[in-house]
């Protein structure tokens, strides 16, 4: 053999042998895998990845050289969670507490929040639903820069209304006439935004110009569609196919205005005092559906269309829990003292017995739009975002949702709304390493959802303060 081939071989084996003796980032050993797709769970494989990206799922009897190995000892591993509804003002401060700019000499500070509120509970991306508007200059840069100590941010610019005469919340926008909603969407498309939240105080006409001029760009689009200025059936006509909060279902099948005079007498409540009164009041809306046959036809042949349509829906039943009285913690929506709100001064005992009796009608009407193929996914528009999904998970199930499909719907499901599933919601190879390790198996008993976790973002170990 000559010298040269001897030589050949020789720096072949020396490629060889380095190659494999290059670590790995990180592997997870001997872990159940939730196929999200699938809805079935993988037993005793090894997740391999490598900076943020699984680069590898192989038998968890397979050797692996990695700088960092996580025994998984049999726990049970889904992807991170996607919460599609949220708002920095929650996190940051709302109306006159809000900072006028996010400013640069914070922004650590604000990461580290975003970080303590979403990851340390397994939410690992986040869709901001409108936020102000001089906010957007620095978000857009989380957007495009994503990084494993903070959750992944997309943002949807501010929430987009007509000309009105109040004062717009500090979250909305407006356009004055057909122009300028047009020129609002070629705006957030050139500034990198993905995502536009259209509210309910926009009207018709300014809804399609801007939904006409967004399926153009190949922008997402969400509506928060109540209070009767555009239904939910004419927004569809429109195109718009997501929609914020299955509460707002109610508007599209009553007129609030119309039979607020006798909701109060015939479940003998007064004007509501705060918004979570408010709100109590629109959960009682599903039981008055629900007892009347023509109103739950309606209901259904709605349901029916937004499955033909593909539409997803968003949940925000925490919220709606917590005033029923249903959730593990409390949330207020009002900026009131919790005591306030659990005592209800214009509810008596029975009044609240027939709210719990509604929350469970509405529940029961979410479970119906899921079986119907509605996508939903979850979003919980909340101050206590990654605790609140949390709860909304085991609401689910004490509404008869399976496990496998709560799994799914609060990670497959929101990444395929918004956009996203090419590198989230599923645990594969390619695809980001955003992962939720649980030390006690849901599977085996639904208030699992909340024991402790171990979470993987961006390929690194999340540890909260």
């Amino acid at each position: 053999m000559s010298r040269k081939i001897i030589h050949s071989i020789f720096l072949t084996f020396i490629l060889f042998s380095c190659e494999e003796q290059t670590p790995h980032s990180l592997a997870i050993k001997n872990i159940d895998i939730f196929d999200s797709v699938h809805k079935k769970v993988l037993k005793n494989k090894t997740i391999i990845i490598d900076n943020d990206i699984i680069t590898d799922i192989i038998e968890g009897s397979e050797k692996v050289n990695a700088l960092k190995i996580i025994e998984g000892k049999g726990r049970l591993i889904t992807p991170g969670f996607i919460d599609t509804h949220i708002h920095l003002t929650d996190i940051y401060g709302d109306f006159e507490n809000a900072p006028k700019f996010i400013d640069k000499d914070s922004i650590i500070s604000y990461k580290r929040k975003l970080a303590n509120t979403y990851l340390k509970y397994g939410t690992t991306t986040i869709l901001d639903m409108a936020q102000p508007t001089k906010w957007i200059e620095e978000t857009i840069k989380w957007q495009q820069n994503p990084a494993a100590d903070y959750p992944n941010l997309y943002i949807s610019g501010s929430g987009i209304i007509s000309d009105e005469e109040r004062e717009p919340y500090i979250c909305h926008t407006e356009v004055k006439n057909l122009d300028e909603a047009r020129k609002k969407v070629q705006e957030y498309d050139e500034m990198g935004l993905k995502h536009l939240k259209l509210y309910w105080r926009l009207r018709e006409e300014e809804m399609k110009v801007i939904v006409e001029e967004a399926k153009k760009r190949k922008l997402n689009i969400y509506g928060h569609i109540d209070n009767g200025i555009v239904s939910m059936q004419k927004a569809m006509d429109l195109g718009v196919t997501n929609f914020e909060h299955f509460l707002t279902l109610s508007s599209s099948v009553i007129n609030l205005d119309e039979h607020y005079d006798y909701l109060k007498e015939i479940y003998k409540i007064k004007d509501p005092e705060t918004t979570d009164e408010y709100i109590a009041m629109l959960v009682l809306i599903f039981n008055y559906i629900k007892e009347k046959p023509a109103l739950d036809l309606k209901l259904n042949k709605l349901l029916d269309r937004l499955a033909k349509e593909n539409a997803t829906l968003s949940t925000t039943i925490h919220l709606l829990g917590s005033v029923a009285g249903k959730t593990y913690f409390f949330t207020s929506i009002s900026p009131v003292s919790e005591s306030q709100v659990l005592n209800f001064p214009n509810y008596t005992v029975e009044q609240k017995k027939i709210l719990e009796i509604a929350f469970d009608d509405m529940m029961q009407y979410l479970r119906l739009a899921h079986n119907k193929g509605v996508k939903i996914r979850i979003g919980t528009d909340c101050r206590d975002g990654g605790k609140a999904l949390l709860s909304e998970l085991l609401l689910l199930y004490e509404s008869e949702f399976s496990i496998e499909d709560i799994f799914q719907i609060a990670t497959l499901n929101g990444s395929q709304a918004i956009k996203i599933d090419k590198d989230h919601g599923t645990i594969e190879k390619g695809k980001k390493a955003d992962l939720v390790i649980f030390d006690k198996n849901p599977f085996e008993d639904y208030r699992n959802f909340l024991s402790d976790k171990t979470v993987i973002k961006g390929g690194k170990i999340f540890i909260g303060e």
